[in-house]
């Protein structure tokens, strides 16, 4: 059984590896995370509803807004009222947007293929069950305190 002292070491380990990777992917895609899952995300599945991006990129909605904001001054996406229900916004990537995602894309396969490369197929499936197991029981303390 783990000691308290090893939880916490994992914990932060999570935490340093975590932001050490954000920073490793913004250095070698050119793009943050966060405002790159939003790209991606609108590259592969067209316009979406800020609603339907929050849901699925797992933003918070001040964060899109402010990602989205930024992405469109710089002319790579547009927003729109939705036709049908002038409650959602819809967000489509401009030209100039999926240029930007298709000039990435190289960059983001070579980042994962060359950071994951010290893990074996083995230790990946591993490091997946685990991590998966404790974003499980991270969102069941987080809803067991929302009631």
């Amino acid at each position: 059984m783990p000691t308290e002292h090893e939880k916490l070491n994992a914990v932060q380990q999570l935490g340093r590896t975590y932001r050490a990777m954000m920073a490793a992917f913004d250095a070698q895609v050119g793009h943050a995370l966060p405002r790159w899952r939003i790209l991606l995300t609108l590259y592969e599945q067209g316009q979406c509803s800020q609603k339907l991006l929050v849901e699925q990129v797992r933003i918070d909605p001040a964060s899109l807004t402010r990602q989205l904001k930024a992405m469109e001054a710089q002319g790579w996406v547009s927003r729109a009222t939705d036709a049908q229900d002038n409650r959602l916004t819809n967000v489509t990537l401009t030209p100039q947007g999926r240029a930007v995602v298709d000039e990435a894309l190289p960059r983001r396969t070579a980042f994962y293929r060359d950071s994951l490369a010290v893990l074996s197929s083995e230790q990946l499936q591993l490091l997946n069950e685990a991590l998966g197991a404790l974003e499980q029981r991270f969102r069941e303390v987080a809803q067991a305190h929302r009631e």
